[in-house]
């Protein structure tokens, strides 16, 4: 007599384990890429204002403002906000990390002609300083879609993976369950009619074994 070489049960719980592995790995996949990118979107506002509060330190300079030593506190309370100072996590590219870096350092340059006398001199500075923090948005803004790319890729695929599965055990069940109560059926109603035949019943029972 034939064994099943498949436990149906087994088989159907092999896939319903690996459907909600598929399904925990996509979903943690996109809580954290979306918990990160509300940062992103975040830096990239902060950084964003730099560039107007750079010029409206230049402003400041001009008009002699009352407000200039508020406003240059207020731009350095930007530059290391949490929100930037983030952007030194392991999770983010080095070229971004190294950009802010290198914001930093200019400010610090920076800093000392606004406390200087000299404070004149920024005003010949400031359109390279806001071009360094135009290139420095638009590398989060490239890190940020990246990361949407990623997450949508990753979802595709997983939600791929679960339909795979899914059309797998639909096909089993079909062929390991519902074929052979078919044919089981076909066997009663032929014992119904008074033919017996022992070993088709007894292989229907085993196809049908848990």
């Amino acid at each position: 007599m034939k064994k099943p070489t498949k436990s149906v049960t087994g088989t159907i719980a092999k896939a319903m384990i690996l459907i909600l592995l598929l399904s925990l790995i996509t979903t943690n996949f996109a809580i954290l890429t979306l918990a990160s990118s509300l940062n992103d979107a975040e830096a990239v506002n902060v950084s964003g204002s730099m560039r107007m509060q750079s010029y409206r330190l230049a402003h400041d300079i001009q008009m002699d403002s009352p407000e200039y030593q508020t406003h240059v506190d207020q731009f350095e309370r930007s530059l290391y906000s949490p929100s930037m100072k983030a952007l030194q996590s392991w999770d983010v590219p080095e070229e971004i990390t190294q950009d802010y870096y290198q914001v930093i350092i200019r400010w610090h340059e920076l800093k000392k002609i606004l406390m200087s006398e000299d404070r004149q001199q920024y005003l010949h500075l400031v359109a390279d300083f806001v071009d360094g923090i135009d290139h420095f948005v638009l590398q989060l803004q490239e890190h940020s879609e990246n990361k949407l790319i990623r997450l949508a890729w990753a979802g595709g695929i997983g939600l791929g993976g679960i339909l795979i599965v899914a059309i797998y055990v639909v096909l089993f069940v079909r062929k390991q369950i519902v074929r052979p109560l078919g044919q089981l059926i076909s066997a009663s109603e032929q014992i119904q009619n008074r033919y017996f035949d022992v070993k088709s019943i007894c292989d229907l029972t085993m196809s049908l074994a848990f």
